[in-house]
């Protein structure tokens, strides 16, 4: 009986809970992210001249891609089940492509070149559609309430959270890109997204200071897209739940 009692306060003092942990890993995101159609107007440009816009209705969209980067978050125990954590992160660069099917070009009535110039913009989606056009960079911090399962005793523990995101995008064509467009300057414009977040993970305890951990999370994020050249701006929307895979090492005190 007094070992077994002994034994039992020796492993809470083991476990028990520290007042912070810093945890530092790696991340895959996918942001499982592709705009709606562009909506607007694509300049015509042919060997550097060029010869109008042409309006796009339909049939052009851009799909972001998944990327890894260095995870960082910080963590405050409230007590043996209840945690706050900010989740910050090396701000990733995801590659953006150009996603081309059907799409829907149209010209003013009496336009004499508009056939041509729908031809020709046609052509050029299509030999670019698949590659990389651009890439954007996004700041995500995001702030969460945690729950932690079973006896703060155990070496292993799940838990689960919820929180707030603001994610913040900044973002660039790339020489593919620019050629696409052959039309100036391009400027890119992402508004910023707040929304809620999950996540859900699993500790496990090596010592009283060392951990490691999985975990998932995702959030709901949505943002607007405003492209223009000199000539020509398009548009569209980005609503997406990207998935965060993460394994870091934690450290308690």
């Amino acid at each position: 009986m007094t070992l077994s009692l002994a034994a039992t306060l020796v492993a809470g003092s083991a476990f028990a809970q520290s007042g912070y942990t810093i945890k530092l890993g790696m991340g895959t995101i996918d942001p499982r992210a592709t705009s709606s159609d562009l909506k607007g107007t694509l300049p015509a440009v042919v060997s550097g001249t060029y010869y109008g816009t042409v309006n796009v209705n339909g049939g052009v969209s851009l799909e972001v891609q998944r990327q890894d980067t260095l995870m960082f978050s910080i963590e405050r125990a409230l007590d043996e089940h209840w945690s706050v954590e900010l989740r910050l992160g090396y701000p990733p660069k995801h590659d953006v492509k150009l996603r081309v099917s059907n799409p829907q070009l149209s010209y003013q009535p009496g336009d004499a070149l508009g056939p041509t110039k729908v031809d020709r913009v046609g052509a050029k989606l299509a030999a670019n559609n698949g590659l990389v056009v651009a890439g954007v960079r996004q700041w995500a911090p995001t702030a969460f309430v945690n729950y932690k399962f079973g006896d703060k005793t155990h070496a292993l523990r799940p838990w689960v959270g919820v929180g707030i995101n603001h994610t913040t995008f900044k973002s660039s064509t790339n020489a593919i890109g620019n050629e696409l467009y052959h039309d100036g300057a391009v400027r890119v414009k992402l508004s910023d997204s707040t929304g809620l977040a999950f996540q859900t993970g699993l500790t496990y305890q090596i010592d009283p200071h060392w951990s490691v951990q999985a975990s998932w999370m995702t959030a709901a994020v949505k943002h607007n897209l405003s492209t223009y050249t000199e000539h020509s701006v398009q548009k569209a929307t980005y609503r997406f739940h990207p998935s965060v895979f993460a394994a870091v090492v934690a450290y308690s005190y």
